[in-house]
């Protein structure tokens, strides 16, 4: 039996906070190779409209410098939170091992929360810096509206659909008409798809009208990611990403993020009015669109 003196109630937290951080090294971390990620310290930041080049230019009088615009994409940063409770009791009567699975988890939870608002940027669709929705088949970047960004496939995923997607990519130019040679290297899919995907990018053959073939797709994109928020609505949409220029399709942006939190102190409301130790964690963060350019959605009708 315990008698909840501080020095015991330091050590049951010690032991929570190591499960909690062992439950962030076991979170989702696949969006970090299409997520630029950035410091936040204002309510809301902005990112000026961007365009990607194709390549340099013959120095043939006056320098072409290249800047940003005045056209900005706004990400407002939200707060999160998840807190549970123990009855103190229980820690009184040496049972806080019950609850290690639980803030174990919680910390795999708060790991997982970044990925899963790039998920929300990736399936939502939001408005970009010009107004028109990230992907759209009608995007204009250059000042005679004739060169167009066509980053969407109206079709759920299939072998012919992901070639459409990666035509589509191949094509983009830059505003003066430069080839920007981008390279598709990243498909995700929902868990309905991952066998179609692997073995599309995998095998030697696959079978098309009944025929057996030899496989045009194989290794056309060095990884594959397999993304659980695809599902139900979304489980026949797929994203068609380039993720190798120095620049991201989406923008995760962090402010605070607080680790594991309590409130067990005896004079604590929570202790003195239900006699229960709280834990919790907080976020301070949001997620945007990046570059149009870099990444083609495949959205069925």
């Amino acid at each position: 039996m315990n008698d909840l003196s501080r020095d015991v109630m330091n050590r049951i937290y010690t032991g929570y906070n190591t499960k909690f951080n062992a439950g962030l090294a076991e979170a989702d971390n696949d969006y970090l190779s299409y997520c630029e990620v950035v410091s936040s310290s204002a309510p809301i930041e902005e990112y000026p409209m961007t365009s990607l080049q194709g390549g340099m230019r013959k120095f043939i009088g006056p320098r072409v410098i290249n800047r940003l615009t005045g056209k900005k994409v706004q990400i407002v940063n939200e707060v999160y939170e998840y807190t549970f409770g123990i009855p103190a009791t229980d820690l009184m009567f040496d049972k806080m091992s019950l609850y290690n699975a639980r803030v174990l988890d919680m910390g795999i939870i708060s790991g997982n929360h970044p990925s899963s608002l790039a998920s929300a940027i990736l399936l939502g669709n939001p408005k970009w810096a010009d107004g028109k929705n990230f992907f759209v088949a009608n995007r204009t970047i250059d000042d005679k509206g004739k060169i167009t960004i066509n980053n969407l496939v109206a079709l759920g995923f299939s072998a012919a659909a992901y070639a459409t997607a990666r035509l589509q990519m191949m094509s983009f130019t830059d505003a003066t008409g430069i080839p920007l040679k981008l390279k598709p290297d990243l498909l995700i899919v929902g868990p309905k798809h991952e066998a179609t995907a692997t073995t599309m990018l995998t095998a030697d053959t696959i079978i098309s009208e009944g025929v057996a073939i030899s496989n045009p797709y194989k290794n056309s994109a060095m990884k594959l990611q397999v993304n659980g928020d695809f599902i139900g609505d979304y489980a026949d949409d797929f994203r068609l990403l380039c993720t190798s220029r120095g620049v991201k399709p989406i923008i995760v942006q962090n402010v605070f993020d607080s680790g594991l939190i309590r409130k067990d102190r005896f004079d604590d409301d929570n202790m003195f009015m239900d006699d229960e130790a709280v834990y919790g964690t907080k976020k301070i963060c949001a997620a945007g669109p990046g570059l149009p350019q870099l990444i083609v959605a495949g959205i069925p009708n």
